[in-house]
């Protein structure tokens, strides 16, 4: 699973440097928290769900991938990111203009698809988004390559040259994404 998580972020574009977290949240299960950099605070037209109106936010793209639904099998999880609706907002992202905002800034910043999710859908200070990188998703591993897994501590040393949670202790989400960008 380490070997899929560093293909996957190379294809994303990701290097050792760049400022994202990464954080084993469990056994081959990791969490990736992904700037995206200031979103300009305004109205959005919505389609459905009526205008979305927002203050400027620091976007950050949060999902999780690896071991997700199946024994052996690594899998791109659900997308959030955080918006700081404004005071009176009636409206929502999904389907609408701040939806493809943002979908955009994460396919021409990290090559990922991701697509406001009907399943998750959003809350009063998020949007939910399906996350996936065409003829990526769903890889099988066999039992021999997850046991190999275990041992390869070269892949593992390799993932600590990232902005990794460890790097933080006792710092809470929001203020580590915040020492991340100014490290």
């Amino acid at each position: 699973m380490q070997k899929l998580l560093i293909k996957l972020l190379e294809l994303m574009g990701i290097t050792a440097g760049d400022k994202v977290v990464i954080e084993a949240v469990d056994y081959y299960l990791w969490r990736i928290d992904l700037p995206l950099g200031k979103i300009d605070g305004g109205t959005y037209e919505g389609k459905h769900w009526g205008d979305a109106v927002i203050e400027d936010t620091d976007a950050w793209l949060t999902f999780t991938v690896g071991n997700l639904y199946a024994k052996n099998k690594f899998s791109i999880g659900e997308g959030i990111v955080d918006i700081n609706y404004a005071e009176g907002n009636q409206g929502l992202a999904y389907t609408g203009d701040l939806e493809d905002v943002i979908t955009a800034r994460i396919k021409d910043l990290y090559n990922l698809n991701t697509d406001g999710s009907e399943q998750g859908m959003q809350g009063d200070d998020y949007i939910s988004l399906d996350v996936w990188m065409d003829g990526f998703d769903d890889r099988k591993l066999t039992d021999e390559q997850m046991d190999a897994d275990d041992d390869d501590t070269v892949s593992e040393n390799y993932l600590k040259q990232f902005c990794r949670v460890e790097n933080y202790p006792g710092v809470n989400n929001r203020d580590r994404r915040q020492a991340v960008l100014a490290s």
